[in-house]
């Protein structure tokens, strides 16, 4: 084969190859959709069969070097060095999370719907019905739970005393509903839907307790602080796993797992970005909740944690949004 004809046969890849790696190599590759990873990957490896051909036949000419250099650069952006990744991992969650969340503002909300709708709903629930409240609690605590109205009503009092393992409970509780919930999406979020309302009537039982029996910002105290990260982590996982289910209920004119490839990447990404805030979270639940200073500074420190939640989310990347707009 002529070198003009080689070269005239697989141009369309290199020139493809060489846009994305350009495109990686500015905003990093965590930038890219699986999809576009998938496609970068599959050039690569054509255009490395094809640096081997040129080798072969045409060594020494340009076409061999621009072969070499193009694959350099491309190897380097699929399996850099670890500073690279680092890098990379940085920029994924300064600027690329926050936009990643925005991005599915649609399914977030409809987890935090659940989630906090159901909340509601529990600490109506124990002022409609409060034995059938009492059922949603886990019989660790069921037995603490006794009607706060009644005459002899039970010893809330003793689950503040118990305050520390009582506030584990909750926060392991919270990590199986994030795992839960995303998961679940592979049930076509029916597991997701059901994790989220439980674990939000739970909560709003347990505050509608407390609130009757006047203990409502002790309650709060030892919940806001970390639940201020731990609640939206919860919230991100479900719609992780809504992403999921929605790509399993309504895949299009695509087959279920076209759907789901195409939105898994994502998905994956959303309930990984969580993580830090359940490790966040769980350092506050350690340090600071125990601490045994004024309850509204706890419950102040806690909005001051989703202030910042709400700036990191809102204002990185905005600048690269509104590019892309007028693009």
């Amino acid at each position: 084969m002529q070198e003009r004809e080689f070269v005239s046969g697989s141009r369309e890849i290199w020139e493809r190859l060489a846009a994305v790696v350009a495109r990686a190599r500015k905003k990093g590759i965590s930038s890219l959709s699986a999809p576009e990873v998938k496609a970068m990957h599959e050039d690569y490896r054509r255009t490395a069969a094809d640096l081997a051909y040129a080798q072969t036949h045409y060594s020494g000419s340009e076409t061999t070097v621009y072969l070499n250099r193009l694959i350099a650069s491309a190897h380097g952006e699929l399996y850099g060095s670890t500073p690279r990744r680092m890098s990379a991992l940085w920029r994924f969650l300064t600027t690329g999370y926050p936009r990643l969340i925005r991005r599915y503002a649609r399914p977030i909300g409809m987890a935090a719907l659940l989630l906090f709708g159901a909340v509601a709903l529990g600490y109506l629930l124990t002022y409609v019905n409060y034995p059938l409240a009492r059922v949603i609690v886990p019989q660790t605590f069921r037995d603490a739970l006794a009607d706060p109205t009644a005459p002899q009503g039970g010893s809330l009092g003793e689950v503040l005393l118990q305050a520390p393992a009582f506030s584990a409970l909750i926060t392991t509780n919270n990590i199986q509903v994030s795992l839960q919930a995303f998961a679940g999406g592979m049930t076509f979020g029916l597991l997701t839907v059901y994790a989220l309302i439980m674990n939000g009537a739970l909560l709003g039982v347990l505050a509608g307790a407390f609130g009757q029996a006047g203990s409502a910002l002790e309650f709060w105290a030892f919940i806001v602080p970390h639940g201020a990260l731990e609640l939206p982590a919860i919230v991100l996982a479900g719609a992780s796993g809504l992403m999921l289910a929605g790509a399993l209920v309504f895949p299009g004119d695509r087959t279920r797992g076209q759907a789901l490839r195409g939105v898994s990447g994502d998905a994956v990404r959303l309930v990984l970005g969580a993580i830090p805030l359940l490790v966040i979270a769980g350092l506050i639940e350690g340090f600071v909740t125990p601490l045994g200073i004024d309850p509204l500074a706890k419950v102040a420190f806690g909005a001051a944690m989703g202030l910042l939640l709400a700036a990191y989310v809102l204002l990185p990347g905005r600048g690269a949004d509104k590019r892309k707009k007028r693009e």
